[in-house]
């Protein structure tokens, strides 16, 4: 008896809702040219839409869906392109669409699609042209202004280089067939004097805050309008080759043992480094454990609970990046560091203070962990491994000529950036 009962109730609330359409409005024909691309725990769904008609997305997991079923999921009133989030990875689900006019009726269903989530990292794609084939050398992620709900992709480079990618609900306008289109800022910029050299967005001070060449730094609320930060508020002339956040306090590193950290992206402090180091270093990460890394050459690693005070110890490699992220299963968080250096080397840990060595081909440059480990290196050198493994996996490359030096995981897709203004990414 509980499980009809289940049911029925699960049902009631979409028979109201289906009998509460019509009644002055009418049905219409179901949409033409209907696509599913299917991602990490997310499917991209496309179709032509006509003016006036509403449309509602009816999906489930299986191979067929029809609209009003009732052990079907659905959403109201989409419009395309539309990306579905919350979707379980490895599993394949059904799709189709129906429409109605003036909150008619809804009409018969689109043709079903089927397509089967999957992690991201395998296929990779090239991204639309970022300007005049500058340099970039990071990306970021977040609210184009302050409280709205739009967000935007943001990348940097050498010679002030600043590109963002159109406001959108996601951020994102693109699958495989869709490029994700970059375009300039509209209003004040960095000087082109200024090679920039990482960028991350802070949530809780609603900024994107940007460091490069001779200590200077720059940051935005709006990414079209810039400020810039000169050496003498950073405190360093040394150029600074990367910057974390944890949301509230951003974390800069470069050159020399250059090592900074600010609040507000406007007023940056001095750190405590044991011992002193001289070190050149180029990535910085914060992870959810409460600790920050950072390292350079030399195999140098830094890691810090309070952003403050830094211990400095050895590894191996000339370590050019780091990344961290928390993983949990049955109630249990495992943490993940991974750093990457140009000679191959790939250093991962638990702790951040243990740490075992592999050695891959080529130079790395930039690395992510989210819900796999990626790491991008010269020739457009791409490899993936997962989070509970050992072995890394070359992917194939969209752009085998070029070096990527910037990397970044938002809502579960991957999106790099480097030399000539190149753009990859694989959802």
């Amino acid at each position: 008896m509980f499980l009809p009962q289940r049911r029925l109730i699960l049902a009631a609330p979409l028979i109201a809702l289906l009998a509460a359409c019509g009644g002055g409005g009418s049905s219409a024909s179901a949409p033409a040219n209907v696509t599913v691309v299917a991602g990490e725990n997310q499917a991209f769904i496309n179709w032509t839409a006509e003016a006036g008609v509403e449309y509602w997305l009816w999906f489930k997991a299986g191979t067929s869906v029809s609209p009003g079923g009732d052990t079907t999921s659905y959403r109201l009133n989409v419009s395309p392109p539309y990306v579905l989030t919350g979707l379980t990875d490895a599993t394949e689900y059904a799709f189709t669409l129906n429409a109605r006019k003036d909150g008619g009726e809804g009409g018969p269903g689109s043709a079903v699609k089927t397509a089967t989530t999957r992690l991201a990292g395998s296929s990779w794609y090239t991204g639309g042209t970022l300007g005049s084939g500058k340099t970039l050398r990071s990306v970021a992620y977040g609210l184009t202004t302050s409280g709205s709900s739009t967000y935007s992709y943001v990348a940097v480079g050498d010679g002030g280089a600043i590109f963002r990618t159109p406001d959108t609900s996601t951020g994102r306008n693109y699958v495989s067939s869709e490029p994700l289109t970059w375009t300039t800022p509209t209003g004040t910029v960095v000087d082109s004097s200024v090679d920039l050299k990482g960028v991350v967005y802070a949530n809780s001070i609603a900024k994107y805050v940007a460091v490069g060449s001779n200590g200077t730094a720059a940051y935005s609320s709006d990414i079209n309008t810039w400020t810039t930060v000169a050496s003498t508020a950073t405190g360093t002339t040394q150029t600074l080759n990367a910057i974390a956040t944890n949301g509230a306090t951003v974390v800069a590193v470069g050159d020399n043992g250059a090592l900074r950290y600010s609040n507000d992206g406007i007023t940056w402090n001095a750190t405590t480094v044991s011992p002193a180091i001289t070190a050149n270093l180029r990535g910085v990460a914060y992870s959810t454990k409460g600790v920050w890394v950072a390292v350079g050459s030399g195999g140098t690693v830094l890691t810090s609970t309070d952003a403050v005070n830094w211990t400095a110890t050895t590894q191996s490699g000339d370590l050019t990046a780091v990344a961290a992220v928390a993983t949990t299963s049955n109630s249990v968080t495992t943490y993940t560091f991974v750093a990457v250096g140009a000679d191959g080397t790939v250093l991962t840990s638990n702790d951040a203070s243990t740490w075992t060595s592999t050695v891959l081909a080529g130079n790395l440059t930039a690395v992510s962990a989210a819900s796999r480990l990626v790491a991008l290196g010269t020739n457009g050198t791409i490899y993936t491994r997962e989070i509970t493994g050992t072995t890394w996996t070359a992917q194939t490359s969209p752009l085998a000529g070029s070096t990527l030096y910037g990397l970044i995981n938002a809502q579960s897709i991957y999106t790099a950036v480097g030399a000539g203004s190149a753009s990859i990414y694989a959802y």
